[in-house]
């Protein structure tokens, strides 16, 4: 009996822009793990969150995505392009967090959390796109 949790279902966008279809990703893969760790760091900032909750949810992103790190800091792509721009989300909520701006930390995770999800969506739709992890 294996431990491994089974892999992760993202759904795709069909040209209706219904999402029927998903793709299996692996629970290891670098956009999961760090799409993952984005969706537990907004789960811990709730709408009426204190500033004391900052720290922890720093602490608790950063050990999500430090098994993939190097794998997101050698991702090859476009400096102008969608995990760009989710990076800059993400360093502007870091930013906001330092600082003890609850809303503006969460308002960014989820600005990146969007923008991961059509990086998502282009890497599933771009076969062997030079971005690729």
């Amino acid at each position: 009996m294996s431990l491994d949790p089974p892999p992760v279902q993202v759904p795709q966008q069909t040209r209706a822009g219904s999402a029927t279809a998903c793709r299996a990703r692996s629970p290891q893969d670098p956009l999961t793990v760090l799409v993952a760790a984005v969706d537990a760091a907004i789960a811990a900032l709730p709408p009426a969150a204190r500033a004391d909750a900052l720290e922890p949810m720093l602490t608790d992103f950063a050990a999500a995505v430090s098994p993939v790190q190097g794998a997101l800091a050698g991702a090859v792509h476009d400096p102008r392009g969608v995990f760009e721009v989710a990076r800059g989300y993400l360093g502007n909520a870091f930013t906001h967090a330092v600082g003890g701006d609850v809303e503006a930390t969460r308002a960014a995770l989820i600005a990146a959390r969007a923008t991961l999800c059509h990086l998502g969506e282009a890497e599933d739709a771009a076969e062997g796109a030079e971005w690729r992890w």
